[in-house]
């Protein structure tokens, strides 16, 4: 079975964050605070205190002073509470730039390193983006950068990402050569530039014997996708679609109301008005019951039944979707146990920064929310990349169809089920959702 290291080729190129609250919170902008790093860090320290779910879990013999920074401080909150892989802070321009920009500097796609071949394979490319120009797409496999063979570089005991692209000038055009999955070899030059990140990768109809199958493939659950996933789901709604696969597979989450916005627009008359999350906070704060909401969308689907496609990248927002549509839909998982992030954060400015500090935990409509671990799949299969979206290669999406068609897993599922609960570690929060560019990655070969 093939090891995959993720390597997102920009600056959290499957972008999503917080399954969260959208009211930004202003911690301080106090110029005296901002320029006094020993401010700044009472003025977390108090923000965490107040509104972090675990307050309980603080350490009040904590000496402030200690720490260099506020994502310091918050690294050792985290290391005396380890079930926060969550909390991050960033700057406020990464911020601005993921969720209202949509904006990031690289090539244009993510990648992940096939450790048996030692070849980088193209899991998607951004509309738009040099690496589509060039003619890259999904399922492609990248054998040669900038004249170096892969194959052999990525073998090297000392070899990391960020000493190999320290040897070459990604502001110049750098050379590719990959395979296409028909066995075509393609060289082009590209160069990295500034990214509009589209959130919908596919939409597309399956002609099966129970009818038109409709397939969404939703990378990313931020403010600019709403108007995406409305003509989506005007597309389907045309198509008379009778059954529906949403692929979440590299979706990492997102603002509530995006989230909320696409389970309303898979549920319908079915779900809207009715409880959608019902988080819960420490005791000093107390949040508001979310409803199901089209978020001004026009298009939408009454679907009594949907199948997810999963991942250990579906994080968050995709996690809360799932999980908020079960107490009314038949919801079933194709794939791999979700990452597991049943709480969520606010944007809570602090100065020049960002901090994502959890803040609530989620539940549905029967009150669950304990997946921590991630949420388990019906029927088990592989990320096998062979092809661009809506390839009858695809192992998920297969299986995700022969479950519509016959209510029950294939025998190949069936063989992939002993991987169904192998424990994987998991990156923390933060590295999942801020990946650094191409070229600089700190995402190391290990």
């Amino acid at each position: 079975m093939l090891k995959i290291l993720n390597i997102l080729l920009l600056v959290c190129a499957l972008i999503g964050c917080q399954e969260d609250k959208q009211d930004n919170y202003i911690i301080t902008m106090d110029e005296q605070v901002c320029h006094d790093q020993s401010l700044r860090n009472i003025a977390m320290w108090d923000y965490m205190n107040d509104w972090y779910l675990w307050n309980d879990a603080l350490d009040q013999n904590t000496v402030l002073n200690d720490f260099q920074s506020v994502e310091d401080l918050l690294a050792n909150i985290k290391q005396k509470n380890p079930i926060d892989r969550y909390s991050f802070v960033i700057s406020k321009q990464e911020s601005d730039d993921i969720f209202i920009n949509a904006q990031n500097f690289g090539y244009g796609m993510g990648n992940s390193v096939d450790e048996t071949s030692h070849e980088l394979i193209v899991n998607f490319v951004f509309d738009r983006s040099n690496a589509q120009k060039i003619g890259l797409s999904r399922g492609d496999r990248i054998t040669e950068i900038a004249g170096q063979i892969l194959s052999e570089v990525l073998t090297k005991s000392d070899f990391t990402w960020s000493g190999f692209w320290h040897t070459i000038d990604q502001s110049q055009l750098v050379e590719f050569t990959w395979r296409k999955p028909d066995g075509t070899i393609l060289s082009q030059k590209m160069v990295q530039s500034e990214v509009t990140t589209n959130t919908v990768f596919a939409t597309e109809v399956i002609e099966s014997e129970i009818g038109k199958i409709g397939y969404l493939v939703y990378n990313s659950f931020i403010a600019p996708s709403h108007n995406d996933l409305n003509q989506a789901f005007a597309y389907f709604k045309e198509q008379n679609v009778d059954e529906f696969i949403v692929d979440l597979r590299y979706n990492h989450g997102g603002t509530s109301a995006m989230s909320n916005q696409l389970a309303s627009q898979i549920g319908g008359d079915n779900v809207l008005g009715k409880i959608y999350n019902a988080p819960t906070n420490n005791a000093n704060h107390v949040s508001d019951v979310e409803f199901f909401n089209l978020n001004n969308a026009t298009h939408y689907l009454s679907l009594s039944k949907v199948v997810f496609i999963t991942s250990g990248e579906s994080a968050s927002a995709s996690e809360v979707v799932i999980n908020a549509l079960k107490p009314y839909l038949e919801v079933k998982l194709v794939g791999q146990k979700t990452y597991g992030k049943p709480v969520g954060m606010r944007m809570s400015q602090l100065c020049d920064e960002v901090v994502f500090a959890i803040t609530h935990h989620n539940h549905n409509a029967d009150g669950y929310g304990d997946f921590f671990d991630g949420i388990d799949v019906d029927c088990p299969a592989i990320d096998n990349v062979n092809g661009d979206w809506g390839s009858s290669n695809d192992a998920m999406l297969t299986e995700a169809v022969y479950l519509l068609e016959n209510e029950r897993c294939s025998s190949a599922s069936k063989i992939n089920k002993s991987q169904k609960n192998k424990l994987i570690t998991k990156p923390s929060y933060r590295k999942l959702m801020t990946s650094q560019p191409f070229g600089q990655l700190s995402h190391e070969k290990k």
